[in-house]
């Protein structure tokens, strides 16, 4: 009752602790956006920090630990903040830098369990580590779903009350004082039970049920490497992102060779299909992440840095680390089990590393990606029409800014970048309107001849699910090529309004994508699929021969069970099959 108490208690505060941060603290305590920032984050990591440790280290030992984790992480948040524009969202602006605060916050807590409990010498004891670690996981998780329950529960009964003409529970929807604390006292109640009943709600069962995937992610990723092989390292579905699925294939694979090694040899896996599945994942993720880091090293070659690219190469390096680690312990032997935990805190730590340094001058990819895609402008590599301008300005940072100033000072002398400039917004900086922008998509958008008037709501669809990129979305190719052609079409007869696809061929990839017209209001339905017209088989090669057909008034409408555009050689389908 003691531990349920010191829980609900905590979690109450927390719960407070938000409210005021979001409502009442704006007008006792005005301070910057910066400062709101690293105090949300220093709040989320102490209280966080604090409810994972409790119930196995007491409160003093517990709360203690919480600080001195929570202190760095938030004085890390203010530095990183301070590059970033403060009349945005901060958050928004720190997509990457978010994921980098929570490894800080995470990774030192079963650490930081394992030494307040059996000292320092015992800081590596891996059993030690993999069992308070995903028992955090459990737990959090456990704790969510009830929390989840009580206010439908709650919701529910409300409802029913207010049948007989009583609203007592409806206080607790319409004040956030009350809803806020009710809510962290109930999350922190939850904690406590599931840390009380440990052996019965523990992760033993997910993680078994987790091993039974070994052999099938070995087979998919078997198929794959052979079809890399068959194809001459040629991978990739047009417009869609291969390094995404490559890089979510390599950590699925990473953490199912951790839980079939388990805490111990004598819980790990014994079933021979299992053992043989986690050693030849072991020895074949390399080739996994080789492939990302091939594709990468093109899309930099190409392209240029990001600040997305620079957390992929980020998270490819850790990745390789992993897979090599896992491929030498494996062929050392039959301690490979034990090589493979040795990996995996080596690897927690080189984690911490690298999170730390992306907060840091030392790693700041919104700088490392404007003086990139400067430098390919200056060296004539990419044209003017195709520099993230837009994302430099809003998502970049005060890097970003600056490398946009220093393109405005270079535009003065450049006529292709004043016309980027020009078209994109006014002279101080600002956005182009709504209607600029309709305006400049419709002009860089090829239609077949004798098409009638493209929706404007069709248009602003495309805008909208371009979020930052909208700007240079259909920009001609530096030859003056189109690089987009949309077809208005019946492409889906189960669906009574009008439909359309766009075709989009990027400097990289392709992308089709269907809209459909409901009652005025355009959507977006998904991705086609690229067919070849002649053999059926998926197609490759790039959309600028469809686009050129398109403009030319040579694509037709053709039956495939749905109506499909043929055009350039190619059959686009507007759903995948």
């Amino acid at each position: 009752m003691h531990t349920r108490l010191q829980h609900s208690l905590l979690g109450a505060l927390a719960g407070l602790f938000f409210w005021w941060l979001l409502n009442a603290m704006p007008d006792a305590l005005p301070l910057d956006a910066r400062a709101v920032f690293a105090l949300g984050v220093l709040g989320a990591v102490f209280f966080g920090a604090s409810l994972a440790m409790l119930g196995e280290i007491g409160a003093r030992k517990a709360l203690g630990a919480a600080i001195v984790i929570a202190l760095p992480v938030a004085g890390l948040s203010w530095w990183e903040a301070g590059t970033l524009d403060p009349t945005k969202s901060i958050a928004e602006q720190m997509r990457f830098g978010l994921l980098a605060l929570f490894v800080l916050a995470s990774i030192p807590l079963p650490f930081a369990m394992v030494i307040l409990m059996r000292g320092r010498s015992a800081w590596a004891d891996y059993a030690d580590l993999f069992a308070h670690s995903w028992n955090i996981v459990v737990r959090y998780a456990a704790a969510c779903v009830f929390l989840a329950l009580v206010w439908i529960v709650l919701y529910l009964s409300s409802h029913l009350l207010e049948l007989v003409d009583i609203d007592v529970l409806r206080v607790l929807f319409e004040h956030d004082q009350i809803a806020w604390p009710l809510a962290g006292a109930i999350f922190g109640l939850g904690l406590a039970v599931v840390t009380e009943l440990e052996e019965m709600i523990s992760p033993a069962l997910i993680l078994r049920l987790l091993r039974l995937l070994l052999p099938a992610v070995l087979v998919v990723v078997v198929v794959f490497v052979a079809g890399l092989i068959l194809r001459r390292g040629v991978v990739g579905v047009p417009g869609f992102p291969d390094t995404d699925t490559l890089l979510a294939m390599a950590i699925a694979a990473v953490t199912l060779v951790s839980i079939g090694v388990e805490r111990v040899d004598y819980e790990a896996v014994h079933a021979p299909i299992l053992r043989l599945s986690a050693q030849g994942l072991s020895l074949i993720l390399p080739v996994l992440v080789a492939a990302a880091g091939w594709i990468e090293w093109h899309q930099i070659a190409a392209l240029g840095w990001t600040p997305p690219r620079v957390a992929e190469v980020a998270l490819t390096l850790l990745l390789a680390g992993y897979a090599l680690g896992y491929a030498v312990s494996v062929l050392s032997g039959r301690q490979w089990m034990a090589g493979v935990r040795r990996v995996n805190i080596a690897m927690a730590l080189a984690l911490l590393a690298v999170a730390l340094l992306w907060l840091t001058p030392l790693v700041s990819p919104n700088r490392i990606a404007t003086r990139s895609q400067i430098a390919l402008y200056e060296a004539g590599r990419i044209d003017a029409a195709h520099l993230p301008v837009d994302a430099m300005q809003n998502d970049w940072g005060l890097a970003g800014q600056e490398g946009v100033a220093r393109l405005r000072e270079m535009a003065r002398s450049d006529r292709a970048l004043a016309a980027v400039f020009a078209r994109d917004g006014s002279k101080d900086g600002a956005a182009a309107d709504a209607a600029g922008r309709l305006a400049a998509l419709r002009q860089d958008i090829v239609v077949a001849p004798g098409s009638p008037e493209l929706p404007k709501g069709l248009l602003r669809a495309i805008l909208t699910d371009a979020g930052a990129g909208s700007a240079g979305l259909c920009l001609p190719h530096s030859d003056g090529r189109p690089s987009c052609a949309l077809v208005l079409g019946d492409f889906l007869p189960s669906h009574t309004g009008e439909e359309a696809m766009l075709i989009r061929q990027g400097p990289y990839s392709d992308m089709v994508a269907v809209y459909a017209d409901s009652e005025g209001l355009w959507r977006g339905t998904g991705r086609g699929q690229i067919r070849d017209a002649q053999e059926g088989a998926i197609a490759r090669g790039g959309l600028d021969a469809v686009i050129a057909a398109v403009a030319a008034g040579k694509a037709t409408l053709v039956p495939s069970g749905i109506q499909a555009l043929e055009a350039g050689g190619k059959v686009l389908l507007p759903v995948a099959p």
